[in-house]
């Protein structure tokens, strides 16, 4: 049996940004995401002094295929477990086969 699997980059980056509101110190971090990478969370504090400061997680956005074979689905299901880097997540499994 053959299967396909989706993979996706699990880690993450940090953004920061300061200003008076949340709006703002989200558009902030908005504009900060580079190119082929996803915002991921955004979380506001506001320590005394009336700023909000806001800190964003990022990742990239990029998703890579993996393809396995074994003599039946859990077999399969292994090897393609076995590819997967330590610092990405399974997004999907399709079976490639009726």
């Amino acid at each position: 049996m053959r299967i396909r699997g989706l993979v996706q980059s699990k880690v993450v980056t940090e953004l920061t940004a300061e200003a008076d509101d949340a709006q703002a110190a989200r558009e902030l971090i908005e504009a900060q995401v580079p190119e082929g990478y996803e915002l991921v969370q955004v979380h506001n504090s506001m320590p005394r002094g009336g700023r909000v400061i806001a800190t964003g997680q990022i990742r990239l956005a990029a998703v890579d295929e993996l393809e396995a074979s074994g003599a039946d689905y859990a077999a399969a299901r292994a090897a393609l477990l076995a590819q997967i880097p330590e610092d990405h997540r399974l997004l999907s499994v399709l079976s490639l086969e009726g």
